[in-house]
């Protein structure tokens, strides 16, 4: 095979050819067009007959319980090919948006088994709700064959009561769509096989060469990866506290892209279209490549199952080198590496708090950690820059780790004040104190100009720091949802314990020698955050005597975000306390003991916790629909804006009573084309259908028009006496936001180049 390729100039540009002709033929071959348009007349009403328990079917485009038991409308068969489809019906309805008891949804008819196991489509159950008179939604068809439209109530008990009247259904394919969604799939596939060929094939020597004697490493690295990750297995993604609203964040960050923002700090679409600031409030980096997948074709749930294999591979790469270099063992730092990706808080983050941002953030809080300890131990020259690239990295992903690390690193700072003092301790904390302001910047400036300028809506859960917290006993267990549509509540588990009753006995028994008293008040600064992360008179307290200390707590909304940090300190202490063991050569094996039956603790708690997610999580297929667009008033949003507003009013309103209109002629995210008529003597305000927020620019006839929040907090423009012709309407960032930007990429640079350097050196 190698004498194969030895001729290079021959063979690569011959693959690259053949490689280049699968792709253009692939994309040829869904180069299509189909839509199918059904009126009332075409439908039908499909029941159970209940004697026979056949499906029967009558002409019909009304369906309730009281007419016919467990009736539904549905579309005739009709044969899809493989591809995306979307699915549009107008309806009337008095459901109430539960898509639990009334949905539609694109139905195999010849796959009859119960759950659908053939798995020729992914459909979302889309809720048919009171609140809409239409829905449109995306269906992935996997395999070729008869599908119909199901509309209506649940068959059961629970549909009863509830009908629906359908007008029409309308079934489009998305040639577009599925030519790209087809083709990035099939160019992946080729750029893996290119990439093994490579390795495998062209550079074998050098592969095996950096393989070898790696094969524990390797395989552990990909054990942990392929254990934290197989519930992503499922056809569907399992249903999250959080899961809607960072749907909608992923969803509206690819529509901003292609609206030309970037980076998109209004996300469109969010509010019915008016927009929503989460790009300046919350860190997205690691949303941009699922936000991409979606505009190339692939279902939101993917785009979303990528994103936590992402930061699954992410957590594995970050807590292996960090945790490494802490215990100066490879083999401890492979342990360490399996109990930070598996512990209990992580794990419930994502299968059933769908926290994405605050288990992105858990991903780098191993870098803080790394970066004060290298610090303080001096061991590390750029030690700063292991410090300032973490907490950059966990302000990318979540706004309130970064509070937690407010809090959490000047603590750890006062506690080793001793140490804190030296100069070659504080040099260092000011070079990553600076270097963390240059880097974040970009988010830092945007941030504080909405919050102080804007009239943005604030933190707005602010009573729950002592109602909504768990109790001591409940983190060391799996405490189960009583609704069941979740696994429940995972906090440390009872491999925390056993590592926290290790550092302890290291601690009394001396082992750190002159140290000790250092190495205890770092153990008392785990127990305080694990004390913090509960249920506690604490906060009572504070909320009773001293409110201005309560709201300042209430900022991280709920006791258990502190968790984050107390894993990455019980981590921290295993890596610390096996490290130790490991310096004693008698003393080999009783470590690798400890650390083989602490992991496969940790392993046992982490599987038990996956099976319920498994077993008991409410699963949900795709997520492509209008409904992501229903107002969600939130933080990050303009106080005091009516979201009724957002269903009556979707296009352009001349203030007042006024001779003149305006009329949106094209709409592109929050980018507005419109026509205006002001034949009056005066100018007029028209008012768009976007929120006010800052920054947003309008331009008609070469001239800048004055773009400003109204008092309805709309968005309005003034429009100049006798004016007629189009005028634009779009978010333009400020010269100082982007200034901000320049600067914080010179000093990403600027860090990436004295890493490089630095390795440079030691090799």
């Amino acid at each position: 095979m190698k004498n194969f390729f030895a001729n290079k100039r021959i063979i690569i540009p011959a693959l690259i050819l053949l490689e280049l002709v699968l792709l253009v033929g692939n994309a040829l071959r869904f180069n299509r067009n189909e839509s199918y348009t059904y009126t009332q007349d075409d439908l039908l009403i499909a029941h159970r007959d209940e004697e026979t328990g056949e499906l029967k079917h009558e002409s019909g485009f009304y369906a309730d319980h009281t007419n016919i038991p467990g009736s539904y409308v549905v579309t005739p068969p009709v044969f899809l090919n493989k591809g995306v489809y979307s699915v549009s019906i107008d309806y009337q309805t008095n459901a109430q948006g539960d898509w639990h008891t009334c949905y539609s949804t694109l139905d195999p008819i010849k796959d009859i088994s119960p759950k659908k196991t053939a798995d020729l489509v992914y459909s979302d159950h889309t809720a048919i709700s009171a609140s809409e008179a239409n829905t449109t939604t995306l269906s992935w068809v996997r395999y070729g064959t008869t599908f119909d439209v199901r509309i209506g109530p649940e068959t059961d008990a629970t549909g009863d009561n509830i009908y629906v009247l359908v007008n029409g259904v309308t079934i489009t394919y998305m040639r577009g769509k599925t030519i790209m969604h087809e083709t990035t799939k099939l160019f992946a596939l080729l750029l893996l096989i290119n990439l093994l060929l490579y390795l495998g094939v062209l550079k074998r020597e050098e592969t095996k060469n950096f393989l070898k004697g790696k094969e524990l490493a390797v395989s552990v690295i990909l054990f942990t990866i392929m254990f934290s990750s197989y519930p992503l297995l499922n056809r569907g993604v399992y249903f999250g506290d959080d899961l809607f609203y960072h749907l909608r964040r992923i969803a509206f960050l690819g529509e901003g892209l292609k609206s030309g923002q970037f980076p998109v700090h209004i996300l469109p679409g969010w509010d019915n279209g008016y927009g929503y600031a989460a790009g300046v409030g919350y860190g997205d980096l690691f949303l941009y490549p699922s936000a991409i997948l979606v505009n190339l074709g692939f279902s939101l749930n993917f785009a979303y199952k990528f994103y936590v294999f992402l930061i699954n591979v992410i957590t594995v790469i970050v807590a292996y080198f960090a945790f490494k270099k802490i215990s100066g063992n490879d083999k401890v730092g492979l342990a360490s590496m399996v109990i930070y990706s598996l512990i209990g808080f992580r794990i419930h983050s994502i299968y059933t708090g769908a926290t994405i941002g605050e288990y992105g953030a858990f991903t780098f809080l191993p870098l803080v950690v790394l970066g004060l300890w290298d610090i303080y131990t001096k061991k590390e020259k750029n030690a700063y820059l292991e410090l300032a690239i973490g907490v950059t990295l966990c302000i990318s992903c979540h706004v309130l780790t970064p509070y937690i690390m407010a809090l959490f690193i000047p603590v750890f700072c006062i506690l080793m004040i001793e140490k804190t003092l030296q100069k070659d301790i504080l040099v260092p904390l000011a070079k990553a104190l600076f270097a963390i302001v240059l880097l974040n910047l970009h988010f830092v400036l945007p941030l504080a100009d909405y919050m102080l300028f804007q009239g943005m809506r604030g933190n707005t859960v602010t009573k729950t720091m002592w109602k909504r917290g768990q109790e001591l006993v409940d983190l060391f267990t799996l405490i189960p949802d009583k609704y069941h549509d979740t696994a429940g509540f995972f906090g440390l588990g009872v491999v925390s314990l056993i590592i926290l009753g290790v550092a302890l006995a290291f601690v009394l028994c001396g082992r750190f020698k002159e140290k000790t008293w250092s190495y205890f008040r770092l153990l008392a600064l785990t127990v305080l955050f694990i004390l913090l992360s509960v249920n506690s008179i604490f906060y009572f307290f504070l909320d009773d005597k001293l409110p201005k200390v309560y709201d300042m707590f209430s900022t991280f909304q709920f006791p258990w975000r502190f968790l984050n940090l107390a894993c990455v300190m019980i981590v921290f202490w295993f890596a610390v306390t096996m490290g130790k063991l490991f310096e004693d050569n008698d003393k080999n094996l009783a470590g690798m003991i400890a650390l083989a039956a602490i992991c496969v603790v940790c392993v046992v708690q982490s599987e038990i916790y996956i099976g319920e997610a498994v077993k008991n999580g409410k699963v949900i297929t795709t997520y492509d629909s209008d409904y992501l667009k229903s107002d969600f008033y939130i933080e990050f949003s303009i106080e005091g804006i009516d979201e009724t507003m957002t269903y009556d009013i979707q296009d352009m309103e001349i203030e007042g009573e006024s001779e003149a209109t305006a009329e949106i002629t094209k709409r592109k995210g929050t980018t507005i084309y419109a026509h205006v008529e002001n034949p009056t003597d005066n100018s007029v305000v028209a008012k768009a259908p976007l929120w006010g927020f800052r920054h947003y620019a309008a331009k008609g006839s070469g001239k800048w028009l004055h773009a400003y929040e109204a008092e309805d907090k709309r968005l309005a423009v003034d429009i100049p006496a006798g004016y007629s012709g189009d005028i634009k309407i779009w978010f333009r960032e400020p010269w100082y936001w982007r200034l901000s930007e320049l600067i914080s990429l010179v000093a990403t640079i600027w860090v990436v180049r004295e890493i490089y350097n630095s390795k440079k050196k030691d090799c």
